[in-house]
């Protein structure tokens, strides 16, 4: 008996909720395509029913070379967020890491004009930067 209170209070909890709950139902595929092949590379897309588009395509850079074999693919992925705007975002994912481009995605803001001229200085003469301090010699 203590289940079924606990259960129906759970579900009067999430049927007042409103904004939390999600309807879920069933988005077509309304084109799809894949390619594979047996040295790596690869191509995928798809579009829903709802205006969903995907693709990707990619490859194993230094195939064959176990200790520095990489993937590497690009793509994009489009869809209407819920205010009705359209989001579409382009990306390169390789040994740089994932970089995602979209005129919604945030930027950083610029390196100051010091911090870029200190960097540039530094890269210049790395030797100077790699001497062990005084206090750690003869340790």
């Amino acid at each position: 008996m203590k289940l079924f209170i606990a259960l129906s209070a759970l579900m009067a909890m999430a049927a007042a909720g409103g904004d939390h709950y999600v309807e879920h139902k069933h988005i077509p595929i309304v084109h799809s395509e894949l390619f594979q092949s047996s040295n790596g590379q690869f191509k995928y897309a798809y579009e829903s029913g709802n205006g969903i588009q995907v693709q990707e395509e990619g490859h194993v850079k230094n195939l064959g070379n176990k200790d520095h074999e990489i993937n590497v693919a690009q793509g994009s992925y489009s869809y209407v967020d819920p205010h009705g705007v359209p989001v579409s975002v382009s990306y390169v994912a390789d040994e740089n890491g994932f970089q995602a481009h979209g005129s919604h995605l945030p930027t950083p803001p610029p390196l100051p004009k010091e911090l870029v001229e200190a960097y540039a200085k530094l890269g210049s003469h790395p030797e100077a930067h790699h001497e062990e301090p005084e206090s750690y010699k003869g340790h």
